[in-house]
């Protein structure tokens, strides 16, 4: 299904003159497609079955919708987007055939994906206006061909399109993000309830695996530390738990192509140390004063101020020059709530609230949370407790 607002796409085309946009990158190409293949699959790194040519993909939109959406596929796709929900019908492949026996019309294709997009381009009479591509993402060789082909079309950066037309989420995204974030609050309420003494951090992981497949979700991330080891490292390692730890994990889970994010820092089968309630406390008096600031109008950058002074007035020093970011493809999209980003935000933009800091005896102190900013504030997805004892019995 398409998941964007095709009218918003047009408005940012027309307001910069360009006639298409080309996505080349996965998120992007699953954006305009709303369509997911081989999530497995890291396309640049991916030969087809020739054993020359390297995965590639373009989806690309009109700024006028009457000349309609195209796909150009890899034949290694061959029937996945007629049969997986993409809402683009005009799909063309190119790459070796893939023979079916005894079917009189075999798959039609070329050996070279530019000559393919070159060709959609010139049929839907694109060929001679401004080609908005990814440009930090797309390869210098294709861009080098596509101008070849077509000598009049002016390449230029689709990126601004892109983001802007991504901050701004649809109801259908909203709706994936929201069951994305009750999904993974659910999954970090289980980690605190079932953890055990003396389990390592890569065990925890692969727990992780199996309970976001029971909830119909992929594990996507996991930061993670136990006790003083996360003020040097947060990736799981042979650490054990232990009763005196703070546990400290950062998860994202996934609902049809959507992400959520969050972060919890919460005491363990013990009572935390002062040094630890006196950090916890502070970083989660910022995540409070975040969320209530977070509304359409707020300014990101002067989020990151109140952030970043209010580490100050607590005796704190943040652990990155920013206070948080969006997501939704992916997770970290802008907007970014960091020095200089002076966009005011919106209502239906996503907001991931971030103080964070790293203490050495305590360890990472992070208190993360998904939030929808709404017409008169905002919403708070991720909604697993944020107190330091809230799990102590």
């Amino acid at each position: 299904m398409r998941i964007f607002n095709y009218e918003l796409a047009s408005k940012l085309m027309h307001e910069r003159g360009v006639g298409v946009i080309v996505a080349s990158t996965k998120p992007n190409i699953e954006y305009l497609t709303g369509f997911e293949w081989a999530r497995w699959l890291d396309k640049t790194n991916f030969m087809t079955e020739d054993g020359v040519s390297f995965v590639v993909s373009f989806a690309g939109i009109a700024q006028d919708e009457a000349q309609g959406a195209f796909y150009v596929a890899p034949s290694t796709e061959t029937g996945y987007p007629e049969n997986y929900n993409c809402w683009i019908k005009d799909v063309r492949y190119w790459g070796p055939v893939f023979h079916v026996e005894g079917r009189a019309d075999q798959m039609d294709t070329v050996p070279d994906p530019v000559v393919r997009l070159a060709e959609v381009l010139k049929e839907k009479g694109l060929d001679r206006c401004k080609i908005g591509i990814e440009w930090r993402q797309f390869e210098m060789i294709y861009a080098e061909k596509l101008r070849e082909l077509l000598p009049v079309a002016t390449l230029v950066d689709a990126t601004p399109i892109f983001t802007e037309l991504r901050m701004f989420k649809s109801v259908e995204e909203i709706r994936r993000i929201r069951r994305a974030a009750a999904i993974t609050s659910d999954v970090m309420d289980w980690v605190y309830r079932n953890a055990r003494e003396g389990m390592t951090e890569r065990e925890l992981d692969q727990c992780l695996d199996v309970e976001f497949a029971r909830r119909g979700s992929r594990h996507m991330w996991t930061d993670i530390a136990f006790g003083p080891k996360g003020a040097n490292f947060v990736g799981p390692t042979e650490t054990r738990l232990e009763r005196t730890h703070i546990l400290r994990l950062d998860i994202g889970g996934w609902c049809d192509g959507y992400v959520a994010d969050m972060s919890r820092s919460l005491a363990w089968g013990g009572a935390p140390s002062n040094q630890a309630r006196r950090a916890h406390k502070a970083v989660l008096r910022i995540n409070r004063e975040l969320a209530a600031a977070v509304r359409p109008g707020a300014i990101p950058a002067e989020l990151y101020q109140m952030c970043m002074r209010i580490f100050g007035e607590e005796g704190y020093e943040s652990l990155t020059r920013q206070a948080g970011h969006s997501l939704g493809k992916t997770a970290h999209e802008p907007p970014f709530l960091v020095p200089g980003n002076h966009r005011p935000l919106e209502s239906v933009m996503i907001v991931v609230i971030e103080p964070a800091m790293r203490i050495q005896g305590v360890g990472s102190v992070n208190i993360e949370d998904t939030t929808l900013v709404t017409e008169d504030g905002c919403e708070i997805l991720t909604t697993t407790p944020r107190e330091i004892d809230a799990y102590l019995h």
